[in-house]
């Protein structure tokens, strides 16, 4: 008997939720099942199915940042939907893609347009009042909500999947692989978002009673307030150091900075609404002397970041931290000068500002492009100046700007610099060789004789190359790389020894012998380029006792064991190879 309620009660909570929020839950509907016939189909398109599915991921959190605007005015104002609408159809028909890919724009403005709606979750129904108390109480609704319903979708899924393996272990029925990532997808899409929304309450404006638990004073007081003491501490006596050593800062400074600064908002909105009741000295403390001590830091990364941008130019990570380090600092003064300290101030402008600099002249991808066209006719004209002779960091900062520019499909706009449109010049489809073939091309030396770091992971003989197989009976190419390590001729077997730089030959499980490419690995190191090497560089010819072996790589990557590593080691390759047996003659 006590079932029956309970159910009841899920299936009417469930229908209210999707009376006040019937446009987000059908968005998400329609989106789930979209998803779930692509994965049927087995037809996904990397650029068409990825556009929708980004478009829909994106609708979630502006409809529902929509529907709690809406709720702050007696008129009925169903037009905010329609704008909220029209801006993700916009970002849709505005997709970039090349050469069957996302533009990395693209999914850049989608990071930008994703916080944004998220950041206006968190205003939305503060837009036009404002109480701390009722602030704080709906921003603790939000991270209970969020929690909970992934806990419940976890749960679901867990117990879904593990219902599915037992039936299949049992009555011996396969099941697709696909099932499970559907399930998925219905369990963090309609599920996830569907217990999501249940738990906001209407009356939001009248929750003013604080709630403040012992494990949130506690988080805030022994955990987060000690890591601010601690990163202040850090940064403090690092700016000593700059200062003894009249040195300027590194550019990693700035992210510990930020990460600083992120903290310490983070904690003011946590106890903005206790702070002057609090019986803590430390909380009730925090402001003003955060900000105050907080506002040399900022001076230090804007010295970090300028330094950078000076140096190497705009990126658009350089041009983020930029717009992070003035909106950190008005941030700051705000919460030193202002008499009103509303806290909602904080995601607002961030909201505003991640829109704002996604597009247009002054936005991230415009400023950026322009900034590394400009240090691409610096640097360039420098070498040129020098007869194309300089020294290894002037050529790998060259070469770091290039792959920039190709890795934006902007590599045509050096054109009045070089002369040529590299793109159509260096005709090839492969996104990567086109910029090594300009690389190449300019054919720069280095003059200084300093310890040079592997830069170079990939090489290649080119296109256009003739196989000689005289003296030799078989001719195929195979592919050893460090998954998928062995490939097969004919009864031959070459495997590929991982991180020894070997190639080993059996037959019937016989151990016909070893090719050693470390000889020929330590050549291409020493090599300027990366494409169009010489065949006779990556050649090697060995005999055996039974047969002769001559393996011409048309392609070479190397990797390195870990980050630290200083050697590099074969990692996959592309071999034309030739087998004379001599039992055959």
């Amino acid at each position: 008997m006590k079932v029956i309620p309970s159910l009841g009660n899920v299936v009417s909570k469930a229908k209210s939720t999707f009376n006040r929020f019937p446009i987000t839950l059908a968005w998400v509907v329609i989106s789930t099942f979209f998803t779930l016939f692509t994965i049927e189909a087995d037809t996904f398109d990397r650029t068409a199915n990825g556009k929708i599915i980004l478009t829909f991921v994106l609708g979630v959190s502006w409809l529902i940042a929509t529907r709690f605007l809406k709720e702050q005015f007696k008129k009925n104002l169903s037009w905010l939907f329609i704008v909220a609408l029209g801006f993700i159809v916009v970002f849709y028909f505005t997709f970039e893609t090349n050469e069957n890919k996302i533009h990395q724009n693209t999914l850049t403005r989608f990071v930008l347009y994703f916080i944004a709606g998220h950041l206006f979750v968190m205003i939305a129904p503060f837009i036009t009042k404002w109480n701390k108390s009722a602030y704080f109480n709906y921003l603790k609704a939000v991270f209970i909500s969020i929690v909970r319903s992934l806990f419940f979708s976890l749960i679901l899924y867990l117990g879904i999947v593990l219902a599915l393996l037992a039936v299949e272990h049992l009555f011996n029925i396969n099941i697709k692989d696909d099932r499970f990532l559907q399930v998925f997808v219905i369990c963090i899409g309609i599920i996830n978002t569907w217990i999501y929304l249940s738990d906001f309450p209407k009356d939001i404006h009248n929750q003013l009673a604080i709630n403040y638990t012992k494990a949130l004073e506690v988080l805030v007081r022994y955990i987060l307030i000690p890591l601010v003491i601690l990163y202040l501490f850090i940064l403090y006596v690092y700016s000593l150091k700059i200062v003894i050593n009249w040195d300027l800062p590194k550019g990693g400074v700035s992210y510990l900075v930020i990460v600083l600064s992120f903290l310490g908002l983070i904690i003011q909105i946590l106890i903005n609404p206790i702070q002057k009741t609090i019986n803590s000295r430390a909380i009730r403390r925090f402001h003003p002397w955060f900000y105050y001590l907080l506002l040399p830091l900022i001076g230090l990364l804007f010295v970090a970041i300028f330094r950078r941008i000076n140096e190497y130019g705009i990126t658009e990570n350089r041009y983020f931290v930029l717009v992070l380090a003035f909106w950190i600092l008005a941030m700051t003064l705000y919460m030193i000068f202002s008499k009103h300290q509303k806290i909602k101030v904080f995601p607002l402008s961030l909201a505003i500002l991640a829109i704002f600099v996604s597009f247009g002249f002054w936005g991230a991808f415009s400023v950026s492009s322009k900034s590394q066209v400009k240090q691409f006719e610096k640097v360039y004209t420098d070498i040129k100046s020098t007869n194309f002779s300089t020294t290894f960091e002037k050529k790998n900062q060259l070469r770091s700007i290039i792959r920039y520019l190709n890795n934006k499909h902007e590599l045509y706009k050096v054109k009045n610099i070089l002369g040529y449109n590299p793109k159509t010049t260096f005709k090839t489809d492969s996104h990567w060789q086109l910029q090594n073939r300009l690389m190449d091309s300019l054919d720069i030396k280095v003059t200084d004789n300093v310890t040079q770091p592997y830069t170079n992971h990939y090489y290649s003989i080119g296109e256009n190359n003739t196989i000689n197989i005289k003296n030799y009976d078989i001719l195929k190419k195979i592919f050893l790389n460090s998954y998928n390590k062995e490939n097969t001729i004919q009864e031959y077997r070459f495997y590929l020894s991982e991180k020894t730089n070997t190639i080993r030959i059996s037959k019937s499980n016989a151990t016909i012998g070893e090719i050693d490419c470390s000889e020929m690995i330590k050549k291409l190191k020493t090599q300027g380029k990366n494409y169009n090497i010489s065949p006779d560089l990556m050649t090697i010819e060995q005999y055996f006792e039974t047969l002769n072996i001559k393996l011409i790589f048309q392609s070479v990557s190397l990797s390195k064991i870990d980050d630290d590593a200083t050697e590099s080691y074969l990692s996959s390759a592309d071999i034309y190879t030739l087998i004379k047996e001599k039992n055959a003659e």
